[in-house]
């Protein structure tokens, strides 16, 4: 990659001609529902569905060897279907296209994947894409997605007291800068949804790229998620082993609990998540008070990252004070069966 940060790798183009464009020996690693949504077809270059590849590093590597001429990779889809693509590019030290067809995660702008090995999620270095394609009219489409996506640039907003959390209870060293970046992005985030309407936000594609892929980019300027990665990750985390839902769902949640656990008031950052319609849908996700319980009670400190939850570890009790908090404050607002 020439440059280090997303944005000078960006190009404003119909995706449709680009994937058409594609020859022999390129590969196209892509999601079943965004080439049918669109209609894509290419004939000419080599094109394989993530999920018949699976995230199985095993089985990604086995593809790699049997493979190992193609001269390029281009991810068409969401935020698996570019961890693939940013993988074997980095393996085979080849060219890497990015073509979002939604921003529900920040994947297209960090040097991080999140694969499986033998049953376990794993975090591995991977290749920044040389090129990112933005088509505004394949983004229309996923609008709800993008949505999610926004949500979760939020958890700044818990990852950061979460830090210094760290610094005060372990002496884990704050990195000023990052958390300055950090904090101005959640503020400049926070200002961007409370002065706009959800249909001006969720329409203004561009803004939403750039927010969701600063927060991947500083975490790659720090090294790890730190700077936008706490206890509200960790509690997604829990919600999402229980439930198939999407990651800015729970991440949603996840901050509001566990800025309750921090001792902060979190009417603010609720207002701003209600207003992106983040909860519209938790019935048909199977979100209730059930799956939240369980999660929060469950909830275990990550051994790599210190933060609230390391406070809370055996509190039985004032986990379930924290719930009962939770409840007082989102009943009326969100409707959890």
């Amino acid at each position: 990659m020439k440059s280090d940060n997303f944005n000078d790798v960006v190009q404003e183009c119909s995706s449709r001609k680009y994937i058409e464009s594609l020859r022999k020996n390129e590969l196209i690693i892509y999601s079943s529902t965004s080439i049918e949504k669109n209609n894509i077809k290419n004939n000419q270059c080599l094109m394989v569905n993530w999920r018949d590849l699976t995230k199985n590093i095993n089985k990604i590597d086995e593809f790699i060897k049997k493979n190992n001429t193609i001269s390029s990779v281009v991810s068409y889809g969401g935020g698996s279907t570019i961890d693939i693509g940013k993988y074997i590019a980095n393996k085979l030290d080849i060219d890497f296209v990015c073509i979002p067809t939604m921003l529900s995660t920040n994947s297209y702008a960090t040097d991080k994947v999140a694969l499986i090995k033998e049953n376990k999620k794993m975090t591995l270095n991977a290749k920044i894409p040389d090129k990112i394609i933005i088509d505004n009219e394949l983004l229309n489409l996923s609008k709800d997605e993008n949505i999610y996506g926004l949500a979760d640039v939020f958890s700044i907003y818990t990852a950061l007291y979460d830090w210094k959390i760290a610094e005060k209870d372990i002496l884990e060293k704050i990195d000023d800068n990052i958390y300055n970046m950090a904090e101005k992005l959640f503020k400049d985030v926070l200002e961007f949804v409370n002065n706009n309407e959800l249909k001006d936000i969720s329409e203004n594609n561009i803004k939403l790229f750039q927010f969701i892929g600063t927060a991947g980019y500083i975490t790659n300027l720090y090294g790890t998620g730190r700077p936008e990665s706490g206890s509200e990750h960790i509690f997604a985390k829990e919600i999402e082993r229980r439930i198939n839902i999407p990651h800015g769902m729970s991440v949603s949640i996840g901050i509001l609990a566990m800025g309750l656990m921090q001792d902060r008031d979190v009417l603010d950052i609720l207002k701003a998540i209600k207003k992106l319609n983040v909860f519209g849908q938790v019935n048909k996700y199977g979100l209730n008070k059930e799956i939240i319980e369980k999660s929060l009670i469950d909830l275990k400190p990550r051994e790599d990252r210190y933060s609230i939850v390391n406070r809370y570890e055996n509190k039985l009790n004032e986990r379930y004070k924290i719930l009962k908090k939770l409840y007082n404050i989102i009943d009326g607002e969100i409707e959890l069966c």
